[in-house]
């Protein structure tokens, strides 16, 4: 591609060297970096891009993108933008030929559920007749073909190779998580959407925005790219039972469906029933009923699956092909994986990571009817500090008995996390075991006939972050382990 058609994209402020020049590439990593490459200097959260534009060009970089500060060396085009993030974004989607626009887009944000609702609604679009990919926490999934996921979204270059790879194979739609840090760092910008969800705002990644209103005002932003011009009907579809609805209503500039548990919704879950073999409810909407019998557990997942109908409804799929959809999921990794021991209880391994998560993990566990719910859970180190003591709160309430351990400490003293999280936590009910495996066991030991043994935070994960290493660790394999061995630790 022409370098000049680049600059028109990313809205250049200034341009110093050659635009006929040809590029071969763009990278934002100088590693990456080859013959004919345009290297963007993106700001890091630790170092800035601009300080690798020498061993950029040293690579083959023919041409920059840089903040207004930035000089280049020598030799190469310097293209100086505003915002170098953004800029990333526009010249990617740029040098893709704008895939998005000739796929079906479904962006899904929200605290809790975004990974459940994308595997629901890619069922709906592929009975549907819709080959569809997917990118999420879990993996990016281009039609059996997987993609290792690296973030929730991946950076705005990642993000649209992968669209045009999907292009490239024939696909017809995509469903993506967005998450809130992709809304604020520019990765998704220049994604052309025809449907996007809003299923709740609890804390979460404090850390990051700083405060809850510029988490929520992060996550407004994916409503407000739904004005392109791109054919087709289109639709916003709103949890109407959370508190900042409203906000997401008027954000929307197309046409919207709400869906929730109370009266005045568009989608209505009525008549639920939650069990240990899965989820029973009825949509109630205009014109009748969509009786749901999903293979997916607790009652929670009746917004998931209501966010999903929502956006198929609106995009003109019929109401048999939503239900086949629904109810042709079997499960999805790490979300209320449920294993049964020879013993008569039942261990659930979940990804319930954030406060509100964990709360709809544990009270879907008690709607099962456990006699008991024995709960594992440790939180991240480097991460929101705010959500420790809530969530050693919310384990408190609703659990009979915590065992409290880590996490993913990264750099942080496992201990010190622990600490936070206990603090104010009735002492009966809990007891700390730092290494996880060893928690596990310590849980499926206590356990009795009836109980539920919930091992929350990790889900899907199959490693553990501890002092900068990465050393292997899944709560499946360890709840699994300790089920044959009868929770029986053995030095």
């Amino acid at each position: 591609m022409i370098l000049s058609k680049i600059i028109k994209a990313v809205k250049a402020e200034q341009v110093a060297g050659r635009q006929d020049l040809e590029i071969s590439s763009i990278a934002f990593d100088s590693r990456q970096v080859k013959p004919g490459s345009l290297f963007v200097a993106v700001p890091g959260f630790k170092t800035d891009g601009s300080a690798f534009m020498v061993s950029a060009v040293k690579s083959g970089a023919v041409a920059v993108i840089a903040g207004k500060a930035a000089a280049a060396p020598a030799g190469v085009t310097l293209v100086k933008v505003n915002d170098p993030r953004s800029a990333l974004a526009a010249a990617s989607a740029e040098f893709f030929d704008n895939p998005s626009g000739k796929l079906r887009m479904a962006g899904i944000t929200g605290t809790s559920g975004k990974t459940t609702t994308t595997y629901l609604l890619r069922s709906i679009f592929r009975k549907n007749g819709e080959k569809t990919g997917l990118v999420g926490t879990i993996e990016y999934d281009l039609d059996g073909e997987k993609v290792e996921s690296k973030n929730t979204t991946p950076e705005s270059l990642t993000l649209q190779e992968l669209l045009d790879r999907m292009v490239k194979k024939g696909f017809n739609a995509c469903v993506m998580e967005v998450s809130s840090h992709s809304l604020e760092l520019h990765r998704v910008d220049g994604i052309e959407f025809d449907a996007a969800v809003f299923l709740n705002l609890t804390q979460d990644h404090m850390d990051f925005h700083g405060t809850f209103e510029g988490y929520l005002a992060a996550k407004l932003k994916l409503f407000g790219m739904m004005q392109g011009k791109k054919p087709g009907p289109k639709v916003c579809a709103v949890n109407a039972d959370d508190l900042r609805a409203a906000e997401f209503i008027k954000a929307a500039k197309v046409p919207v469906l709400t869906f929730g548990f109370n009266e005045g919704s568009d989608l209505r879950a009525v008549n639920v029933s939650n069990t240990q073999t899965g989820l029973k409810f009825d949509i109630a909407r205009a014109g009748g009923f969509c009786p749901l019998d999903l293979k997916l557990k607790g009652s929670y997942n009746a917004y998931n699956a209501m966010a999903a109908a929502a956006v198929a409804a609106g995009l003109n799929i019929g109401w048999e092909t939503i239900k086949a959809g629904l109810e042709a999921v079997e499960n999805v990794p790490g979300r209320f994986e449920t294993y049964k021991s020879p013993a008569g209880f039942t261990a659930v391994v979940d990804y319930a990571h954030k406060p509100d998560a964990l709360q709809r993990l544990l009270e879907a566990a008690r709607g099962m009817g456990a006699k008991r719910i024995i709960t594992v859970f440790g939180c991240g180190g480097e991460r929101d500090r705010a959500k420790r003591p809530m969530m050693g709160g919310i384990s408190a309430r609703l659990s009979d008995f915590t065992v409290v351990t880590s996490d993913n400490p990264r750099s942080e003293n496992p201990a010190e996390i622990i600490s936070e999280i206990t603090g104010s936590m009735n002492k009966a009910k809990f007891c700390v075991v730092p290494d996880r495996k060893r928690a596990i066991f310590e849980a499926v030991n206590m356990a009795k006939e009836g109980d539920i043994v919930v091992i929350a935070g990790k889900g899907h994960e199959e490693y553990q972050l501890i002092g900068g290493k990465v050393n292997h660790f899944s709560d499946k394999e360890a709840v699994l382990e300790a089920i044959s061995a009868g929770g029986k630790w053995k030095e």
